[in-house]
């Protein structure tokens, strides 16, 4: 992986330290299934706002929508709410939270069916941002705002756009510029004109706000600067908006968001409940943003979702909650958006979903499954990029480039018209992709690996059928049957669990250990190669 995430991740690694076991992804599984239970029982009955976050949690968690107690829930979670669009049942301060939590599970229920009410709630955020670019309590007066509030307004107004409401970019801007003017230390505190030392809680707001706000920017920025390729589309919409100069500098954005990655690094022990504020499962889904926006596998030496997932399968209750300040529903939410790697799951949602629109949302652009990418007469509908495949690919290697849509266009183009071998060339980069990428870029390099048509590449797909991604996985199994011509079958089956997946992974090991005597003669029989 390269660009900001990759720089991050290597100024950052030193020799690991000795961390204890991170729960097995079956217990892992049985805590997030014992905290939708407490949610669904709970969920219906509490205030909008824990409402809201609880059926967030539930969406997360992969519970149907028609599920009764989820559609309850949302029903209390909308109760102020009417025709007209979206209301908050409290104000003060907690509608901020209240709204932003609540655009976050409207868009994850159905961006579509629930548009209007999707872009009154952004509305209503937008309005209540002050002159500083923060968000606050009312009464609090002076340049004053609030980290936590501030965060749930950026969170709540990201999803939004991801859903196609148009957010006026100077509110990203003046919303960075304020988190990164009370940064103190690398770390932040909850009110900064407060004589409090950070948190984790606090730093992972401020860091996680940051790279939002850098990714909303982005194409804004794109549009004034020379892109990576002169051929690209635009990525802004042509309205009055688009000729907004951004002002912050990608190298300023980073220096804040590296200072408070590195604060995190050196702070982040969920057992010591002081470093973190009074909720640790709160401070832990802020933590948990950090590291999907980021891209980052580890805050330093610390493996992050390991120490995070441990702390929080130790300390479930028996009836399948967790309990700390602000109640067990919003604890046991935050638990579970943590364990389920919520934000992972928003960034892989935030694709274009329609090709060819020439918009990216939020600085993504893959889409979310290769096998079934449009062509016309054998060609790719979208825009491709043109030029060399060593540029395309440097794209498609950069988790938060914007061109990845048209990189990945010209990559396949490319293939259709040159065939495997302008892909052969670059088997080991997809490799590192498949192993070390996040799965959109998991996604291509399986891709890719398959079409190039040598069966060297037949154990890294073999493992990627065991990929926690789905989408990976099936589109491994399938480049595995094109390689094998084994195309009868149907393959493995939709939403696959582990078991599933290994069983098939070891049919295909049986497979390719049988071909091995084959191949063994045809390598001994090649002209060697001068």
């Amino acid at each position: 992986m390269r660009g900001f995430a990759h720089k991050i991740i290597f100024a950052l690694l030193i020799p690991l330290a000795t961390l204890n076991p991170c729960p097995s992804a079956g217990a892992q599984d049985g805590s997030i299934s014992q905290g939708v239970a407490f949610l669904k029982s709970r969920g219906p009955s509490v205030t909008p706002g824990e409402s809201a976050l609880a059926a967030l949690a539930m969406l997360k968690a992969g519970v149907p929508t028609d599920d009764p107690a989820l559609v309850q829930t949302i029903q209390n979670a909308l109760s102020a709410s009417n025709s007209e669009g979206y209301r908050p049942a409290r104000s003060g301060g907690a509608d901020i939270y209240e709204t932003g939590i609540a655009c976050m599970m409207l868009v994850n229920l159905d961006p579509n069916v629930y548009r209007p009410m999707i872009q009154s709630a952004a509305s209503y955020l937008i309005a209540k941002q002050k002159s500083n670019g923060a968000w606050d309590y009312d009464g609090r007066s002076g340049d004053t705002g609030d980290c936590s509030i501030s965060q749930y307004a950026i969170l709540g107004l990201w999803e939004a756009e991801s859903a196609g409401v148009r957010v006026p970019p100077s509110v990203w801007e003046r919303a960075a510029r304020w988190y990164m003017s009370v940064q103190r230390g690398g770390g932040w505190n909850y009110h900064p004109d407060a004589p409090s030392p950070p948190t984790v809680s606090m730093t992972a707001a401020g860091t996680g706000s940051l790279l939002i706000c850098k990714m909303q920017l982005a194409p804004y920025r794109k549009r004034r600067e020379r892109t990576t390729s002169p051929l690209l589309v635009p990525l802004v919409p042509e309205t009055d908006q688009a000729e907004f100069r951004v002002g912050l500098t990608d190298a300023q954005l980073d220096q804040a968001i590296g200072q408070g990655i590195t604060w995190l690094a050196r702070n982040y022990r969920p057992d010591q409940s002081n470093l973190f504020g009074p909720s640790i499962f709160y401070g832990l889904y802020g933590c948990e943003r950090v590291g999907g926006l980021g891209n980052l596998a580890q805050f330093g030496s610390v493996d992050w979702f390991r120490v995070g997932a441990q702390y929080i399968t130790a300390n479930q209750t028996g009836n399948g909650s967790w309990n700390a300040m602000f109640e067990a529903v919003a604890n046991t939410s935050w638990a579970v958006l943590f364990l389920t790697r919520a934000t992972e799951k928003t960034l892989e949602r935030i694709k274009v979903e329609r090709l060819g629109s020439g918009t990216l949302l939020g600085g993504r652009g893959l889409p979310e499954n290769l096998e079934n990418l449009t062509v016309a007469q054998g060609r790719v509908v979208v825009r491709p990029m043109n030029g060399a495949i060593e540029e395309m690919l440097s794209i498609l290697e950069d988790p938060r480039a914007d061109e990845g849509e048209s990189a990945l266009a010209g990559l396949i183009d490319r293939y259709f018209t040159s065939g495997p071998l302008a892909l052969k060339p670059y088997k080991d980069r997809f490799r590192v992709l498949l192993i070390e990428g996040i799965p959109a870029q998991r996604l291509t390099a399986a891709w890719a690996l398959a079409r190039t048509g040598d069966l060297d590449v037949v154990p890294d797909l073999i493992a990627a059928i065991e990929d926690r991604n789905n989408e990976v996985a099936a589109t491994a199994d399938y480049g595995l049957r094109l390689l094998s011509r084994r195309l009868d079958g149907g393959g493995l089956p939709a939403g696959a669990d582990d078991a599933q997946k290994r069983a098939a992974a070891a049919d295909w090991r049986r497979w390719y250990d049988s071909i091995q005597p084959a191949l063994s003669v045809d390598r001994a029989n090649a002209p060697d190669r001068p």
